[in-house]
């Protein structure tokens, strides 16, 4: 619960300053840099690094002061370990203010340029008052046929599905 009222904040102080586009951007910028850094999210979450230090640290990167503000915050709380989950809950947040659907297709290959022109078009009168952003995946487990994902929600119209509901009715 903590991490989506960390991100609402968050969220409503961007939308109010007008600074949604800037922080997602330097917000998905961090998160990028710290998959590969977790050394500094334990140094940020640490009791035995005083919280004067891990101000000048953040200091240092140059962001907007509303998000520097923000990490300042769960830095004195110690809590930069949550800092994934929050950017997951900022996401949707921002999604949502953008009117984007972003839409997860599973194939069991690549699908051409062309079909999932066809898929768009079909998707899109599902999400009337959005723009759909086609995130394409392959899972090889697939015998053949599609699953479409949009927020934990599946249509699965595979081939493995398909002899499933076609063996429960026999």
């Amino acid at each position: 619960m903590r991490t989506s009222n960390h991100a609402k904040a968050l969220f409503d102080l961007a939308k109010e300053s007008e600074k949604v586009d800037l922080i997602h951007y330097q917000f998905e910028s961090l998160i990028e840099q710290l998959k590969t850094n977790h050394a500094w999210i334990d140094m940020m979450d640490s009791p035995m690094v005083s919280f004067s230090k891990k101000k000048k640290n953040i200091d240092s990167i140059s962001y907007d002061a509303l998000f520097l503000s923000f990490l300042k915050m769960l830095a004195e709380k110690n809590q930069m370990q949550v800092l994934f989950d929050i950017f997951s809950e900022w996401k949707l947040k921002v999604r949502a203010h953008l009117k984007i659907a972003h839409v997860n297709v599973i194939s069991a290959k690549p699908i051409s340029k062309e079909t999932q022109e066809k898929i768009l078009k079909a998707i899109q009168p599902t999400f009337p008052n959005q723009s759909v952003s086609l995130h394409m995946h392959v899972d090889k487990t697939l015998i053949g046929g599609l699953k479409v994902v949009y927020q934990g929600q599946a249509l699965d119209r595979s081939v493995a599905r398909e002899l499933e509901e076609l063996y429960m009715m026999i």
